[in-house]
């Protein structure tokens, strides 16, 4: 029996296909000076299957799906949604 793996868009559902410019993002804490509090980072990168595989990860189809995650990260990290308090 053959694994067949699939990926789907976190924006709008649409299984990976192989023409698509597909990609990662990834959100994490970080201090801008090691010494201020941490604030919320996102990481963006060209689709990669380690990292599409990494817990937390979100998956994306194209730019509009990248702008629309973009969007959403920003508004959460700005309501706290997205924080870095313990």
């Amino acid at each position: 029996m053959a694994w067949v793996e699939r990926f789907t868009c976190d924006v709008c559902g649409k299984l990976m296909g192989e023409s698509e410019s597909w990609w990662v993002a990834a959100s994490e804490c970080a201090s801008p000076s090691g010494k201020d509090p941490e604030q919320p980072l996102l990481k963006l990168m060209p689709w990669d299957n380690l990292m599409g595989h990494s817990a937390g990860s979100s998956h994306l189809c194209g730019a509009v799906c990248v702008h629309t995650f973009l969007d959403r990260w920003m508004a959460g990290a700005r309501t706290g949604i997205e924080n870095c308090e313990s």
